[in-house]
């Protein structure tokens, strides 16, 4: 029992960790790149936005966090992509500026991580169908190195559309060996790109799900190329 205990808070810790530390982990000679993204007065109009978020849907903290950081790291491809989306690092071909926050939920571990990004030109046509590809492909999420307590599997996660485009996804299974869900959405409005991963020990309500992407593809809407 005290082995149970011991998971559990770990896993709460690493759940709540997704709110309250800034992502590490490398993407090698990408790193300079989203450096460079993060210092334009893209990212600057981005992160202002961010912080003055006051639409928030009833159930999330108004607390701006440090960048989304999941429980683990996923082995495939595509399941980094999107992973990686919400953490602050997007596709990079027409890159103009990207930022990254969380929101804590009301239940214990449930967080909403945010990715925003903007780039060049009056569209972000491009890196959208890559992410959105990414999620057709990410079929199951593991580990780098085997763990069987760490484990999930897509879904639908029926949503209607949301900005110019949008897809949206769910995972469903076990981190640290107990029950775990996480609900993805990317969207495009204009030239910004949205990666939302809203999270939790308890499933998450696709209703608060929707509602985020809803208001930060609104705001992100009102941005100039």
């Amino acid at each position: 029992m005290t082995g149970m205990r011991c998971a559990g808070s770990r896993l709460v810790r690493a759940a709540v960790a997704g709110g309250l530390l800034t992502a590490t982990g490398a993407c090698g000679a990408g790193l300079p790149t989203y450096a460079s993204a993060r210092a334009t007065a893209q990212a600057v109009e981005l992160r202002t936005l961010l912080s003055a978020l006051d639409e928030l849907p009833e159930g999330l903290s108004a607390r701006v966090r440090s960048p989304w950081r999941p429980p683990f790291r996923p082995r495939g491809h595509d399941c980094r992509a999107v992973f990686d989306a919400v953490s602050g690092r997007p596709p990079r071909e027409g890159l103009a500026g990207t930022t990254a926050a969380t929101f804590e939920g009301a239940h214990v571990g449930e967080l909403a991580g945010v990715g925003l990004a903007a780039y060049e030109g009056s569209e972000a046509s491009g890196p959208f169908e890559e992410l959105r590809e990414a999620m057709d492909g990410c079929a199951a999420v593991e580990r780098d190195t085997p763990a069987e307590a760490d484990s999930l599997a897509a879904a639908d996660l029926p949503m209607p559309p949301v900005g110019d485009e949008s897809a949206a996804r769910r995972l469903v299974g076990r981190v640290g060996g107990y029950p775990y869900e996480m609900q993805f959405v990317v969207l495009r409005a204009g030239h910004a790109l949205v990666a939302v991963v809203h999270a939790g020990l308890t499933p998450p309500d696709a209703r608060l799900t929707r509602a985020l992407a809803d208001v930060l593809a609104r705001e992100v809407g009102t941005l100039e190329p």
